[in-house]
């Protein structure tokens, strides 16, 4: 016998009742999903991308949640780290379970008055005399 996909086990003959020995047992989600076992589905947590699917080889699943890089305008390690806005942007972003991944945004800052210029990560010039 041989368990199925998800599940993790060995079921030998015996010759006493109930004439076998072993059981099979759902393996946990793994790292970065949640969910009770792979079988009945395991979902990736937020700020990370994959799938995971059951698998009759060990780990007995397929597949992975990785994480997902910051968006443009943000840095940080990924966004299940955590990002920040770049200087000269404001905003913020939250990682989330759903494409793109994130809520939110950093948006460019405006050049201040008395100056010119399309936002200051672009760069603002200060008007003469200020």
């Amino acid at each position: 016998c041989a368990c199925y996909e998800g599940y993790s086990g060995n079921i030998i003959g015996s010759a006493d009742a109930p004439f076998y020995t072993g059981s099979c047992t759902a393996v946990g989600c793994p790292a970065g999903s949640s969910g009770s076992s792979v079988p009945s589905g395991c979902s990736c947590l937020a700020g990370r991308s994959g799938s995971i699917s059951p698998s009759s080889n060990y780990p007995y699943y397929t597949g992975s949640c990785s994480a997902v890089a910051c968006p443009t305008s943000a840095s940080g390690t990924s966004l299940v780290a955590g990002c920040t806005c770049n200087a000269g942007h404001r905003g913020a972003v939250a990682a989330a379970t759903t494409w793109p991944y994130f809520t939110g945004s950093c948006v460019a800052v405006s050049c201040p008055a008395h100056s010119s210029g399309a936002s200051v990560p672009d760069g603002c010039a200060c008007y003469e005399g200020y």
